[in-house]
């Protein structure tokens, strides 16, 4: 047996396990009595005719169960029971059927006692929740006390509530409203007692609940450190099909860098800048308490195909909230991976109700290009103004003027005397390639509760087709999530999600012949679509494609439907949890989950693609496997009225294994049969495993005065396996403090509601990726039968120390005009040293690079959230949320003798420079005099031997606002994303030009240009040029790095929604309610001065997201469309 099969069995005995579970606990809340030891027992008896009072004498004694009941008030002595056997049934199956048709329910209360009663009919509480203006609070939670049953609102603010006859508490809270309770709330038999509460907002209490490290529920007022939290109703209506597109311009200190706008394309999400020369700098992403997979998934040969990022994948339906932990402060407890930040997922649980609760979401989608390159339509194909039938790569060609010309036509190979048509442009052949996308989301959940437990099921399917002809993306995510009471003191939680993308193509991106962004640029605008279209030559089906340019393109269409990269997912991420209070201050928790994925990567090349002119098929498996187990026990007291205390100590194992094959057939015996056994030569296997572990210990306690001072100190210690025995052991502690001085010292007014200030500071260790402490061999290829074995290019290092990163952190939450205003203030200031890095040395070592500790990075920023009620009444309500910040990121040092040290880059170099930022960006820049003018040397551009700064990829400032409007049943909102300063590198700009296929191209094009700038004289003088140059010439040299340099600000219309809430009381007694009905859209406007390209993009390179360049992206999407939802 394999391993991959090995871990596939794993993983399907334990979502089988965690199935079993959910379906059990679904079982035990639905039933109508719980069966506990006593009735559980099974038993042989046999019954006369008899009365029931006798019965149950007799299952008394047989049973050795005691049974408790009145007989005055039950009077079983009249109750008849005819003749009956049992054999080895269960005593509550027995009880059911003695009591079918009678008044008499059975509960077992203690130990081998099962009691008797009268049913009783249950009663109700009813009722509706409002502001002090009359209007309903839709979303309130009303909790039973007595039950422990949590309920919430309708859009109305109703609620009502089906409860057994007795006396109840019951209390009511609402985010920044004043909570309620009312006792001894009396409910009788078959009736309803009414209770309607009226809440005050109180701007000081501000007792919002969020979630933190570790899954511990705090107050948002005891965190000495920033935490964002967004619902995740926010993410399902105008939803992105990955879930990281979502969080664009909600976050403050959150950069969002789109990737390569592919069907299932990356994301990358990077929290309060760069702090790692050799890390991905994108934070851990932890679901329900899990940590999962957020690592980039790509095509590592050949062109560049986006197989998306793990946390893309997750389901926004079935998200309750999103908490993002900005600094290590707030991460410190998860270890070494948080550095980053956390982005805590939270999904949603089971909720009380009368008996199955059923919700519904749509959402369906058309996208259009949003923005494609402004293309000239002046000039055909060619070079010198000349036109060669089959020519094509440059538009240099005659100008379209309606001429007969001689072009390829599918009915002759190879061309030679082609069809004469008529010379003239087709403007749109670009657009008319693309397609319009839909994206079709269904969700369907099911959820039930009741005082012992609750569970959730949930099944969504996206259906989504591309911009680009033949791209798809098929995803089906299941969920299911379960909690139930074994006692007042046994909690079990089990959860488990599945996963299956299934894309029958995904188109390859960036620079390259296969790419449909790079075919275009290199056919001439005469070119037409349809022409396209019909790919073969007539005769050579399958194995010479047509098309107009035969030096090394592709014809796009051929392309999409012959050259296929096909893509197959299958992931599990699940867990379960065991909670157990030993008294009312103590408490365990235990838990075990699992992150695993199989994929399949399948691609194609046809015979007669340019780059495979034989054909191609490779199939990649790759898996992934993480588990991690973790325990935490936690000891709360209130110590007095004032003084309370809460420590909690825990630990965590965690275990990873990476498996990735791929088996090449780099030529086809028979075209178009892709299988590895139809290779015309030796098949050509990599292989790479990979085994990582890390152990940890931690502990976090706070102690809090009059509920207004709070201090919290944290600690863990990690054990990784990738460092060595020496060194694998790091330390990290944090501390906090949040003083709510509005409180503390009574100062709150009608002007300021509530103040609060916070203080933090943190330590974060980090290790390094698996074998990176001594030199292996590695297999190359055979050569005359024999293996072949290699040494690597970089020298290991078995002395590395783990990387330490320390931060601190201020801020401050004030809110005015009783919550009208709100502002939240961060300033943060991080240095992270000990950077593990691959330093380059001299080649004449044998070796290329080395392995060691060495950098020092500071980033400094600032966070500023701003929340803005201009308008509440009655019928209208209009809210303003901002979110600002800025972040500057600079290398103090790197290792003695090296100031330099080069970052992932694409088409331009990434480096970090001692005393400079990061993100600066190198490249070629022109050779200019001393006052600063272009030097030409016969007419041509000279450029700078030496590499310059040409600015960096990351922004001065971003900025997200948020307009939300409300009147009657009608909401609206809109989103704006803003990214201010930055440089952006635009190659579409570069290679366009130099093609002839852009605007900027036409100058020239029959005079010649002169370009402005100096040429030297013999005498080294510098004088104006004043050589003409062709068009041609002049564009074909001109273009280097630096021309293709823009400022990279934008302002992009991210999100609007218009939708309407159908008023529950129109609805009458319709089953169905919640209904809503909204317009939704996605990127609709975008300013800029970048031309060409949308800069809200990036560059794919191997597993690493770009920032700040482009590189022949795929055209962004403008979606517009429709979202339903409604309830049963």
């Amino acid at each position: 047996m394999n391993k991959n099969t090995l871990f596939i069995r794993i993983i399907m005995r334990t979502t089988i396990l965690i199935y079993s579970v959910t379906i059990a606990f679904s079982q035990l809340l639905l039933a109508e009595t719980s069966k506990g030891q006593a009735l559980g027992k099974s038993l042989n008896i046999a019954f006369e005719s008899t009365s029931l009072y006798a019965a149950i004498q007799q299952l008394q004694q047989q049973s050795k169960v005691e049974f408790a009941f009145d007989e005055e008030l039950l009077k079983l002595e009249k109750v008849d029971v005819d003749a009956a056997i049992f054999k080895s049934e269960p005593i509550g199956h027995i009880l059911d059927y003695l009591l079918a048709g009678t008044e008499v329910g059975y509960e077992e209360k203690a130990r081998n006692t099962v009691v008797l009663y009268r049913k009783q009919q249950p009663g109700r509480i009813i009722g509706r929740i409002t502001d002090t203006q009359g209007e309903p609070l839709a979303g309130a939670n009303i909790s039973i006390i007595e039950l422990n049953r949590r309920y919430s609102t309708d859009r109305e603010g109703n609620f009502t509530i089906s409860v057994q006859p007795g006396s109840y508490t019951v209390e009511v809270t609402y985010i920044s409203f004043g909570t309620q309770r009312q006792s001894n709330v009396s409910v009788q038999e078959g009736s309803s007692t009414t209770l309607n509460f009226t809440l005050t907002e109180e701007a000081g209490a501000l007792n919002e609940v969020v979630v933190t490290a570790l899954g511990v529920k705090r107050e948002s007022r005891s965190l000495g450190y920033a935490v964002q939290e967004i619902k995740g109703n926010v993410m399902t209506q105008a939803r992105e099909t990955n879930l990281v597109n979502g969080l664009a311009g909600r976050i403050a200190g959150v950069n969002i860098v789109n990737g390569s706008n592919s069907i299932g394309g990356s994301s990358k999400i990077v929290i309060r800048g760069e702090t790692s020369l050799a890390g991905s700098n994108q934070p851990l992403f932890v679901v329900d308490g899990i940590p999962i997979n957020n690592s980039i998934s790509s095509s590592s040969q050949g062109q560049k195909i986006d197989y998306g990022n793990g946390a893309g994948e997750i389901n926004p339906d079935d998200i309750e909230t999103i908490s993002v932990l900005k600094g290590p402060t707030a991460a410190a407890l998860y270890g070494s991976r948080a550095g980053n930040g956390v982005v805590l997922i939270t999904t949603k649980k089971g909720t009380s109700s009368q008996g199955i609760g059923i919700s519904f979401n749509n959402t369906a989608t058309l996208e259009k290009v949003m923005l494609l390159p402004d293309y000239q339509n002046e000039y055909g194909a060619g070079r010198g103004g000349v036109y060669n039938i089959g020519d094509g790569g440059r538009s240099w060609g005659p100008r379209l003027d309606g001429r007969d010309m001689a072009v390829p036509v599918n009915t002759e190979f190879p061309p030679n005397h082609g069809e004469i048509v008529k010379w003239v442009p087709y403007p749109n052949n670009v657009k008319e390639f693309y397609e319009t996308g839909k994206t079709v989301t269904n969700n369907i959940a099911l959820s039930a509760g009741n005082d012992k437990g609750n569970f959730r099921a949930s099944y969504t399917r996206l259906d989504q087709t591309g911009l680009v002809p033949n791209t798809d993306q098929k995803r089906d995510n299941i969920a299911l999530n379960t909690s139930y009471n074994f006692t007042n003191k046994l909690t079990v939680n089990a959860s488990v999600n599945y996963i299956n993308i299934d894309s029958d193509n995904r188109s390859v991106i960036g620079y390259g012949n296969e790419s449909p962004v790079y075919t275009w640029i290199w056919e001439g605008r005469q070119v037409p679509t349809d022409k396209m279209r019909d790919y073969w030559f007539k005769g050579y089906e399958g194995t010479q494609p047509f098309t107009y340019n035969y030096s090394f393109n592709d014809n796009p269409y051929f392309g999409a439907y012959e050259n296929l990269n096909g893509f197959k997912k299958a992931r599990w991420i699940g867990n379960v949890s065991v909670s157990y209070q030993f008294t009312d201050e103590l408490s365990l928790m235990a838990r075990t989950g699992i992150d695993q994925s199989n994929e399949r990567r399948d691609t194609r090349r046809s015979v007669g693609t340019n780059a495979y002119r034989q054909g191609m098929y490779r199939l990649e498996k790759n898996v992934f496997q993480e588990r991690n187990s973790d325990f935490l026990l936690t000891y709360a007291k209130e110590l007095t009225s004032n003084w309370n205390l809460r420590v909690s100590a825990g630990g965590n194992q965690m275990r990873q294994i990476q498996e990735d094959n791929s088996t090449t057939a780099g030529q086809l015996n028979v075209p178009g049969v892709y299988n590895l056994g139809n290779s015309r030569i030796p098949l050509v296997g990599q292989q790479y495993d990979s085994k990582y572990a890390i152990n940890s210990l931690y502990g976090m306690g706070q102690v809090s005065y009059m509920n207004s001072l709070f201090l919290d100190v944290t600690a863990r210690n990690d054990w990784s396996s990738s460092l060595p025995v020496a060194n694998n052991s790091y330390f990290y502690p944090s501390v906090s403090l949040s003083g709510v001085f509005t409180d503390f010292m009574n100062l709150s007014s009608d002007v300021l509601s509530y103040g609060k200030l916070r203080l933090s500071w943190a330590r974060v260790g980090n290790d390094t990726r698996p074998y990176r402490l001594r030199n292996v061999y590695g297999y190359g290829t055979a050569w005359s039968g024999y293996q072949t074995v290699s040494e690597p290019a970089s020298i290991a290092n078995a002395k590395l120390l783990p990387e330490m990163l320390d931060t601190y952190e201020l801020g401050t939450d004030l809110r005015f005009f009783n919550n009208r205003v709100g502002i939240d203030f961060t300033y943060y200031n991080t240095v992270s040293k000990n950077q593990i890095i691959n330093l380059p040395i001299n080649q004449t070592s044998g070796y290329t690079s080395r392995f060691l500790n060495a950098g020092k990075i500071q980033s400094r920023g600032y966070e500023v959230m701003l929340d803005v009620t201009p308008i509440r009444s009655r019928t209208f309500n209009w809210d303003i949320n901002i979110n600002w910040s800025s972040n500057r990121a600079k290398v103090v040092e790197l290792v003695d003798g090296i100031d330099t040290y080069s970052l992932p880059s694409g088409r331009i170099s990434n480096q970090a420079r001692v005393g400079e930022r990061m993100g600066d960006m190198y490249g070629s820049v022109y050779l200019r005099d001393p006052d600063g003018n272009i030097v030409y040397i016969n007419g041509d551009a000279q450029n700078d031997p030496v590499q310059q700064k040409l600015g960096n990829y990351n922004p001065d400032w971003m900025a997200g606002i948020n307009n939300a409007f409300s009147y009657k049943g009608v909401v609206a909102s809109f989103l704006i994303d803003w990214k201010q300063g930055g440089e952006f590198y635009s190659y579409m700009y570069v290679r366009g030009n130099e093609a002839g296929q852009l605007v900027e191209s036409l100058a020239g094009r029959e005079e010649g240009i002169i370009a402005d700038g100096v040429r030297q004289t013999p005498e080294g003088t510098y004088v104006p040029n004043d050589v003409r140059v062709s068009a041609e010439r002049h564009f074909d040299g001109y273009f280097n790095n630096e021309a293709g340099i823009f400022d990279g600000t934008w302002i992009k219309l991210r999100e609007v929604k218009l939708g309407y809430a159908i008023p529950q009381k129109l609805l009458g007694r319709f089953p169905v309610k919640d209904i809503t009905f909204s317009l939704v859209a996605r990127n609709l406007a975008l300013w800029t001065k970048v031309p060409h390209v949308d800069p809200d993009t990036s560059s794919l390179e191997g597993d690493a997201v770009i920032p700040g360049v482009e590189n022949m992206s795929l055209p962004s999407a403008r979606s517009i469309g429709l979202n339903l939802s409604f309830k049963l």
